[in-house]
C-alpha cells in the first residue's frame, strides 16, 4: 500500500501555514496516492487552555513569522478573535469533526480539515461552535444532519482519542507529512518544507516524474 500521512493539529499555527502546501498536495496527488489525515490532539483534556491577553500577544509576535515563511496569510479577523479570552483551546472538538468528515467522506477530509484551519485562522471563527462546521459543511456540499449525528456520537469521540493515539506513534511535532510504502515509513516533512522539496521527494519515491 502506498500512502501519505498528513499529522497535523487544527490549533497549530504552523500547520495553518502549511495549509496551502497541502491543499496544493493533495490536488496534485488524490488521484495518484492516498492520503490520511490524523489530528493529534495537541491541546486535550488538562492541557485545554482558555485564550489570554499572553497568548494573544505571543500569537501576534509569532504567527507574522509563520506567514513569511509559509506565505499564508492570517486573516484580520482573527487577529481580534484572539483577543476574547472567553474561548477555550480545545484540540479535540475540531479534531472530532474532521474526524467525522473522514468517517462519513473519506475523499473530503482534507478540504475540510483546511477548511477549519481557515475558520479560525482567517475567519476568526470559535472552532467549539457546532455553526462553524456547519458553514463548512455548506461549501463543501455535506450533508449537515449527518455531520452532526456523527460529530456528537459516543463512537466518534472514541474514534477520536484512537486517532490522537495514532497520530502520537507516527509524530511528536506538527506538521509532519510521511510515506508509506511497501510497510515502509519514510519522513517528507517535520515543520515546514517548501511545496517544490515535498513534490520532489514523493515524485522520487513513487517514480511518479
Amino acid at each position: 500500500m502506498s500512502k501519505l500521512i498528513y499529522v497535523m493539529d487544527p490549533l497549530c499555527g504552523w500547520c495553518y501555514g502549511n495549509s496551502t502546501n497541502t491543499q496544493k498536495l493533495y490536488e496534485k496527488y488524490k488521484n495518484l496516492i492516498d492520503f490520511e489525515i490524523l489530528p493529534a490532539g495537541m491541546w486535550i483534556g488538562t492541557n485545554a487552555r482558555k485564550q489570554s491577553k499572553q497568548m494573544a500577544q505571543f500569537i501576534k509576535k509569532h504567527d507574522p513569522q509563520v506567514q513569511q515563511t509559509t506565505g499564508t496569510e492570517f486573516g484580520k479577523a482573527y487577529f481580534e478573535f484572539i483577543e476574547n479570552e472567553n474561548i477555550i483551546l480545545d484540540s479535540e472538538v475540531p479534531s472530532r469533526a474532521i474526524v467525522s468528515v473522514k468517517k462519513l467522506w473519506v475523499s473530503q477530509s482534507i478540504p475540510f480539515a483546511i477548511e477549519v484551519q481557515k475558520a479560525r485562522y482567517w475567519y476568526g471563527k470559535d472552532l467549539n461552535s457546532d455553526e462553524t462546521y456547519l458553514s463548512i459543511c455548506d461549501t463543501l456540499g455535506l450533508d449537515k444532519v449527518d455531520f452532526l449525528k456523527t460529530f456528537h456520537s459516543e463512537t466518534i469521540k472514541k474514534e477520536t482519542q484512537e486517532t490522537f493515539v495514532l497520530a502520537q506513534q507516527y509524530a511528536s511535532s506538527y506538521p509532519t507529512l510521511l510515506a508509506e510504502k511497501e510497510r515502509k515509513i519514510y519522513i517528507l516533512e517535520q515543520g515546514y518544507a517548501s511545496f517544490e522539496t515535498i513534490t520532489k521527494q514523493i515524485d522520487l519515491l513513487y517514480l511518479l516524474n
